[in-house]
């Protein structure tokens, strides 16, 4: 069933074609062609979308965050340039594949009293405001599809957050009202969960462990809030959500494989190499280093410098391993994830024993999603990481989260909490020169979207600043102190 994603979505979209803008076209309405669509029509290209958003985006910050380096030396994105026309898909998403789909699911579902789909779509506009905001900062939200405007004001970052947590709220009211053997009417529909609403609920909570371990430079974090939605979220890597691919075309594989060929010119850093070949931890080489990475013909694993390319043509095609394939499914959180934030919140708690056994949990089961033995994972343990609660350091436990969250868009969240810190994230260190507009500051969000922003709604992005040239170089509000 998962493996027919990409094909029903552009079935879907298809069908779909004219939905969005039906207000405008009703004049010319076909009375024999269906104008809208049931609700399970809209699910499962809404769920590529999250992935699809992520994805795109990740080309870029992946460069912020030196998971890979480009061939090319002195490359814009890893001087931490930004742009108005790169790097906005979960912006355009957020608004439209993802935002104005769940309008229309939810208008659906409700005159087809279906509240499943209801319940559903609060948990992925809760995950879609999280991830676009964490990218972006302000957004307009609160005018967002009011389509008597012509304009739309940006909310603050603040707002959207504390927004993120009601709508996780009343996702799981809904669902919580829905008996599990009710569900098989959408389950064909889900291509996260096949029907399983226990762990949309889980979901649900894993979004406000993401966000309200967010607020760590906050006076008023709460690390027994961030602990108690960890613990009500993902059980095992079997509740990670995770879109799938059929990894035969271009239509249908992984943005991150090699028929996309998205990432044919980018190699791993040499920050990354540097997590797994023993540099970091006691001298022992990570079991994951030959199954995330490629060596080159003599077994030699080689990162590269961000800026300086790869002048010596060593670097090695991220192609053929962890999820650089046409069909690895695509996770848009992950139990290792909600582990190490249970982790990092005990740790700054002071209960140290709670922050080793998630700071374990989290390097254990990370290991076991990307593909090692047993005895292999044993063994790192022991030889490898701290021997007990009084050994932990934080830097340990945001080091092996980044090597957890690889690729994923989420490691920009944590660099910018902490400053981009090489005491925090072991050898961690920001290129020597920045793009010249930065004035010598590292990116902090990313530039909205060109076109709806810039030249539809400018005078409302100007009032936030976003028009400047160093406007993604301001702090977002989630990682400045009150």
């Amino acid at each position: 069933m998962h493996r027919q994603i990409i094909t029903y979505c552009s079935f879907i979209l298809a069908a779909l074609a004219f939905t969005g803008c039906k207000d405008y076209l009703d004049i010319n309405a076909d009375p024999y062609a269906p104008q809208t669509a049931p609700p399970d029509y809209y699910l499962p290209q809404i769920i590529y979308a999250m992935a699809e958003g992520e994805m795109f985006d990740s080309r870029y910050v992946g460069s912020y965050t030196q998971n890979w380096v480009n061939a090319l030396p002195d490359y814009f994105y890893e001087r931490h340039g930004s742009s108005y026309t790169s790097g906005t898909q979960k912006f355009r998403n957020n608004y439209w594949s993802i935002g104005s789909d769940l309008n229309e699911m939810v208008t659906q579902a409700q005159e087809n009293n279906q509240p499943v789909y209801e319940g559903i779509a609060k948990v992925i506009r809760a995950w879609s405001w999280q991830v676009t905001t964490d990218h972006h900062g302000e957004l307009p939200y609160q005018q967002a599809w009011d389509n008597t405007r012509t304009s739309f004001e940006y909310d603050s970052q603040e707002f959207i957050y504390g927004q993120i947590q009601i709508l996780c709220d009343e996702g799981i009211a809904v669902l919580q009202t829905i008996p599990e053997d009710s569900a098989s009417d959408f389950a064909a529909a889900d291509y996260l969960y096949e029907g399983d609403i226990s762990r949309w609920i889980k979901f649900a909570y894993a979004i406000k462990a993401r966000n309200a371990g967010h607020l760590t430079n906050k006076s008023t974090f709460k690390p027994d809030d961030v602990i108690s939605f960890v613990d009500q979220s993902f059980q095992s890597i079997e509740d990670n959500p995770s879109v799938f691919f059929i990894g035969e075309s271009s239509a249908n594989s992984s943005f991150m494989g090699p028929i996309r060929g998205n990432f044919n010119t980018s190699y791993a850093s040499k920050l990354v190499i540097s997590y797994l070949d023993g540099t970091y931890f006691a001298g022992v080489q990570d079991p994951r280093l030959p199954l995330m990475f490629n060596a080159d013909s003599v077994g030699i694993y080689h990162g590269l410098v961000p800026t300086e390319g790869d002048t010596a043509e060593v670097g090695q095609t991220l192609y053929g391993k962890y999820i650089f394939t046409d069909s690895k499914p695509y996770p848009l959180m992950t139990y290792p994830e909600i582990q190490f934030i249970k982790a990092e919140a005990a740790f700054i708690k002071g209960d140290l024993n709670m922050a080793y056994t998630a700071f374990l949990e989290g390097v254990r089961s990370h290991m076991l999603y990307a593909g090692v033995a047993s005895a292999a994972i044993a063994d790192f343990v022991a030889t490898a990481l701290p021997a007990n609660a009084s050994e932990l350091t934080l830097s340990q436990i945001m080091t092996q989260k980044y090597i957890a969250l690889y690729t994923n868009n989420e490691t920009w969240s944590d660099l910018r909490r902490y400053d981009y810190s090489s005491d925090i994230f072991m050898g961690f260190t920001l290129p020597d020169t920045l793009a010249l507009e930065n004035n010598g500051k590292p990116a902090e969000r990313w530039y909205p979207r060109q076109y709806s922003e810039v030249d539809w709604n400018s005078e409302a992005l100007e009032k936030i600043g976003g028009l400047q040239p160093d406007f993604h170089t301001k702090p977002m509000w989630f990682t400045e102190p009150n």
